[in-house]
């Protein structure tokens, strides 16, 4: 469906009745390649943080910055992950955690980057990368990511949306996240809820 991020911002224009196309937006000088090259790698990083998109999961050993850090309520110190746009989850051990298995952590930053603050020790975290390369993009990644261009776009490329079609975008984004979540759903199997002790006792 689309190779390039050419292709992302003609699919985006297109959804706003443009049938001009670019022709490469990373050199091209009209109204269009423009307005997508302002807005693109915003609405790339907005779709990444928006679902946590299976493509996109990594997980990574943290670098420990310092124990027992004076100016925190925390165990641990970590830095931030080269290359992260979202933590998950820090790793308890647990498939799927509950209120008690799940680590608790805070997000932080200082004049080198972002920080974890966490009481884990050699602490392991599940993130979303920021993903620039299109031809890792799923099929309904590349159509929620151009309704999301099309959203920002609109106002610009059609005279101030005289027919509310950054609504139109909008709503079209919500619906193929939507649909990502439910192809999300059949591509994995999630471990059976343990039984009640009263369903237990009946058997």
């Amino acid at each position: 469906m689309a190779d390039s991020n050419t292709d992302i911002a003609n699919l985006a224009i297109s959804h706003l009745g443009i049938g001009k196309e670019i022709a490469a937006l990373d050199t091209e000088n009209s109204q269009e390649a423009n307005a997508c090259r302002r807005y693109y790698e915003e609405a790339l990083k907005c779709t990444l943080r928006d679902f946590p998109w299976p493509f996109a999961s990594r997980f990574a050993t943290l670098a420990l910055i310092e124990e027992d850090p004076d100016y925190e309520e925390w165990g641990y110190s970590y830095r931030y992950p080269s290359g992260a746009l979202l933590i998950k989850r820090i790793l308890s051990g647990a498939r799927n955690d509950s209120r008690q298995t799940r680590i608790a952590y805070k997000i932080g930053s200082d004049d080198s980057g972002g920080i974890i603050y966490t009481d884990a020790d050699e602490a392991q975290v599940e993130y979303t990368k920021y993903v620039t390369d299109v031809l890792e993009y799923p099929s309904d990644f590349i159509m929620a990511f151009s309704w999301k261009l099309a959203f920002y776009v609109a106002s610009r490329l059609t005279g101030g949306d005289p027919f509310q079609l950054r609504k139109t975008a909008l709503q079209m984004y919500d619906y193929e996240i939507k649909r990502a979540q439910a192809n999300g759903a059949n591509e994995e199997q999630s471990d059976e809820e343990p039984q009640s002790e009263f369903i237990r006792a009946r058997d």
